[in-house]
């Protein structure tokens, strides 16, 4: 018997590239990256990675992010988005430090940014929210003068978790921080 692979072809031609591959700048955050859209096969596979613990999903989905990371400019460091430790022995692992697994060894440098703050969970929040409940959530513990940092993370929705990581890079003199996100969830407007 010939064993499957965890993202059968079948299924990786479901996942539905995002609208807003390029969410744009804000005054912390230089650059945004989205692969797919947050629905569908992509979010399956992200949902069964994070919290059904499907980590065999890591690999192949960490391959299509090394895949888009080669067509972008070259960054002096990859940093996974970080958890609370008290996150990370719940869940038993950071899905983020986990994307990164196909990236260049040398490349991935998770002791430039931690996490200091317990927050809530971003996704029961409101999208106002998310901004305050991150701040100060990160630390960039050593000095990052002239570097590009590129942060992965498996999903961007508002941008509050990657504008806080920028936020703790720049502060620690990173020149330039960009974010590469497996999928994105289209924001809700606000209606009037």
């Amino acid at each position: 018997m010939v064993d499957q692979p965890p993202i059968c072809p079948d299924c990786l031609d479901e996942f539905e590239p995002a609208d807003d591959i390029d969410r744009g700048r804000t005054a912390e955050l230089d650059w945004s990256r989205v692969l797919f859209a947050y629905e569908g096969r992509s979010a399956q596979a992200v949902r069964k990675l994070k919290y059904n613990r499907s980590t065999a999903l890591a690999s192949p989905m960490s391959g299509l992010l090394v895949k888009a990371y080669t067509e972008m400019s070259a960054m002096d460091a990859v940093l996974p988005v970080p958890i609370h430790p008290s996150r990370r022995r719940h869940r038993g692992f950071n899905q983020s430090d986990l994307l990164c697994q196909s990236f260049a060894t040398g490349l991935v440098q998770r002791d430039l940014l931690v996490r200091i703050k317990k927050t809530r969970p971003q996704v029961e929040l409101k999208a106002h929210e998310r901004l305050i409940n991150m701040e100060g959530a990160f630390l960039a513990p050593k000095p990052l003068a002239g570097k590009s940092v590129l942060l992965v993370d498996d999903v961007l929705t508002t941008g509050g978790t990657a504008i806080a990581c920028a936020k703790a890079l720049k502060v620690s003199g990173a020149i330039e921080v960009g974010l590469l996100a497996f999928c994105s969830e289209k924001l809700k407007r606000p209606t009037t």
